[in-house]
């Protein structure tokens, strides 16, 4: 028997890491914080994936279709993230910004599942 050692996820952090290449007035990143953003989106995701699969298990009752969405958005980004982008600056904010409409989704179906701000362990 494992415990759940669940945490509550900063969904607002997410969010905000998200924004920054998703807002209409967002400067193009370096190359460097491209990187860096990136690997902080793909953090994000494997701590959220996990979660929200966890929280679409766990519900039960009349919200089949919510718990069915949040599924497929799981797993239409888990096949974005195994995409790979091309060599070009421009192709690797274009995944980027993948990475970052996809987390701002699973935020939006996590909140959904969960309440904005659920209690630890849930």
């Amino acid at each position: 028997m494992t415990a759940n050692t669940s945490l509550p996820l900063d969904v607002e952090t997410m969010r905000a890491s998200a924004y920054r290449l998703l807002a209409t007035d967002a400067a193009v990143p370096s190359v460097e914080e491209l990187h860096t953003l990136m690997l902080m989106l793909k953090g994000h995701l494997a701590l959220i994936i996990p979660e929200l699969g966890r929280a679409a298990s766990a519900r039960c009752g009349d919200d089949t279709l919510t718990r069915a969405d949040a599924r497929m958005a799981i797993s239409e980004t888990c096949r974005k993230v195994r995409i790979k982008p091309g060599p070009a600056l421009s192709a690797h904010i274009a995944y980027a910004r993948r990475l970052s409409r996809s987390l701002n989704a699973l935020c939006d179906h996590y909140e959904k599942l969960c309440g904005a701000y659920p209690a630890a362990g849930q």
